[in-house]
């Protein structure tokens, strides 16, 4: 089996990473990929950027790869899987219109109210000065979204004043045009779930829950995620996500006659009186918790891949570990803001207690480089929750560049 990863991050990373652990796996082509991709075995590097899907489609043709794994939204969003179908090519992720549900929150949040989905109070604005009156009859704080994609979570603010508020109204229609969600605030915790569907049937992945918060306390602002860790909730909320949010999502996918087949990521807020809503629809992995997912799969990926891909999910027999899994983001000075670049980074050599997947890295006159945002990528498993976190602190101590920032507080009791 031959596999091409579009992607140049730390998913694509760990994707490839757990591809190549089965024998059944003979190459995996990533592109662009990574100065950490050309290290694994099995995993070849290609020179085609993500926005190029003329030249994806070529090298998937090229080297006559058995399907592809698309991990950027930006590219279902420029319709790359309808470009590879249209060349009779495998790639195994929903279309432009499919993925609508992630990379247009107007449109999923329209979707979840037509089909009684719970879901936090919302209201779609199309200027700032209907946004922001709205808003100062509601309560804060409040959540405010852009309809389209931002990079590094900027794309969704919680604001806890007034002036924020109207700030950040004003910075959405001005950066990202409109339209913007004015959403309600549910308080609780959140939970990750994820399910791979093959349009018919799904398979549930093991949850995790992620920190979007820039530093330690939940204080900051809003990122692409900042750590993750897995298990948190009990088998009995597990099914009662599937049950209130899942398998209504399905149904309605269904009756839509949207043909779906790829991942499906719910963003899920449990509150206070142990009820689920649903707070997003993603149409991918998340990351970074699908670090947290391979951690603790004890089964080959590329197998339950092609299951999806032959819409034979219903066949499919995953095993779960019940270790405790772990993952830690690096990012560098300035993000989610301005990016930072260029600064050296020097790694751990040899085998380590967890596992280095790179993010945003090149290399340049043999030295391994920034590009900005989040860097590097840290997934560990263990016994325990505490030992799992030892384990990834360790590796995160001897890891260094310029400007480097992390939390310290992934996974502990006192962080959310």
């Amino acid at each position: 089996m031959k596999v091409l990863i579009v992607g140049c991050s730390s998913g694509a990373h760990a994707l490839a990473w757990k591809l190549i652990q089965s024998d059944q796996v003979e190459k995996v082509y990533v592109a662009p990929g990574s100065p950490g991709t050309a290290d694994e075995p099995k995993v070849e590097n290609l020179e085609v950027e993500t926005t190029d899907i003329p030249g994806l489609a070529n090298a998937a043709a090229q080297y006559d790869v058995d399907y592809t794994l698309i991990t950027p939204t930006q590219a279902l969003a420029a319709g790359i899987v309808d470009y590879f179908q249209e060349r009779g090519l495998k790639v195994l992720a929903p279309t432009r219109e499919a993925s609508k549900l992630e990379w247009s929150k107007e449109y999923s949040k329209q979707f979840m109210q037509r089909h009684q989905i719970p879901t936090p109070g919302f209201k779609v604005f199309a200027d700032a000065l209907s946004a922001r009156q709205y808003a100062h009859t509601r309560s804060l704080p409040l959540v405010l979204k852009v309809d389209g994609m931002a990079n590094g979570g900027l794309g969704v603010v919680i604001a806890h004043e007034w002036q924020a508020v109207d700030e950040t109204i004003e910075h959405m229609f001005t950066t990202y045009g409109g339209p913007i969600i004015v959403e309600d605030f549910l308080v609780g915790e959140e939970v990750s779930f994820t399910v791979l569907f093959d349009g018919s049937h799904y398979v549930p992945m093991v949850e995790s829950r992620d920190y979007k918060r820039l530093r330690d306390n939940d204080e900051g602002p809003n990122t692409g995620g900042m750590g993750a860790y897995s298990p948190v909730i009990s088998q009995a909320l597990s099914q009662k996500i599937i049950d209130h949010l899942v398998e209504p999502t399905i149904r309605a996918i269904k009756e839509e006659a949207i043909d779906y087949l790829g991942f499906l990521y719910f963003g899920v807020m449990i509150d206070p009186e142990q009820e689920v809503h649903l707070l997003e629809i993603n149409c991918r992995l998340g990351n970074p918790e699908l670090f947290t997912m391979l951690e603790r799969m004890d089964s080959e990926l590329g197998p339950l891949l092609e299951l999806a891909l032959a819409r034979r999910l219903h066949q499919a027999e995953v095993r779960w570990n019940a270790k405790c899994a772990v993952a830690l983001q690096i990012s560098s000075a300035g993000y989610p803001g301005v990016k930072r670049t260029g600064d050296v980074i020097s790694l751990p050599s040899g085998e380590q207690e967890a596992k280095i997947f790179h993010a945003a890295v090149s290399s340049a006159q043999g030295q391994l480089v920034t590009k900005g945002g989040r860097i590097i990528s840290l997934s560990a498993s263990a016994d325990t929750l505490e030992a799992a976190r030892e384990r990834i602190y360790a590796v995160a101590r001897k890891i260094h560049f310029d400007g480097m920032h992390y939390r310290k507080d992934i996974a502990t009791l006192g962080a959310r």
